[in-house]
């Protein structure tokens, strides 16, 4: 995913901010450390200056080359079942503190 924050007098004499995003981008918590990279950057114009922040948002790499080793913690694994061993029940005595055998 990609959002794009273009801030300053854009036409008018009056500041406005514009927010362009698009696909999948966190935005809080630990994984934000390791998933994004931004970058800020000023630009100088007649009129004054405007601000333009990029968030980028890296894919998961397992080696760590393109992007972050760690994969995201709601990454769900479903393992197959175990193999269930029969429970062998005890043998039932016929007293068992009833008043039958009185």
């Amino acid at each position: 995913g990609c959002e794009v924050i273009i801030s300053g007098k854009l036409r008018a004499q009056r500041a406005k901010a514009m927010k362009f995003r698009d696909g999948y981008l966190i935005s809080t918590g630990e994984p934000k450390k390791h998933y994004i990279s931004e970058a800020v950057r000023h630009v100088l114009m007649r009129q004054g200056v405007l601000g333009i922040k990029v968030k980028i948002m890296l894919a998961h790499d397992p080696e760590g080359r393109m992007g972050p080793k760690m994969p995201m913690p709601d990454a769900v694994v479903i393992h197959e079942p175990k193999e269930e061993v029969p429970v062998m029940q005890p043998a039932q005595d016929e007293q068992y503190g009833g008043y039958e055998g009185q």
